[in-house]
């Protein structure tokens, strides 16, 4: 039985390719917002030890095909 993601949940992951005061994210993942869309997320470790909270961002995730059909719907003359 596979894992299915509901509105409002997700999973993060370390990321191996994270180094301390480097520019990747400490771990990432995708989340599926509470209207079922997927969304990317990255948690930062910040690079100050006074900040004792961690970021977080988070954008839409955008497939392949998406791209393709704004890319053939624009009209422009050149």
């Amino acid at each position: 039985m596979a894992y299915e993601q509901r509105p409002g949940t997700g999973i993060i992951w370390k990321n191996d390719k994270y180094v301390p005061g480097g520019n990747q994210p400490y771990a990432k993942g995708t989340i599926k917002d509470l209207n079922g869309n997927d969304v990317d997320v990255a948690l930062w470790i910040p690079k100050s030890d006074k900040i004792k909270g961690f970021n977080l961002t988070m954008k839409p995730v955008y497939r392949k095909e998406e791209i393709e059909e704004t890319e053939e719907e624009t009209d422009l003359p050149f």
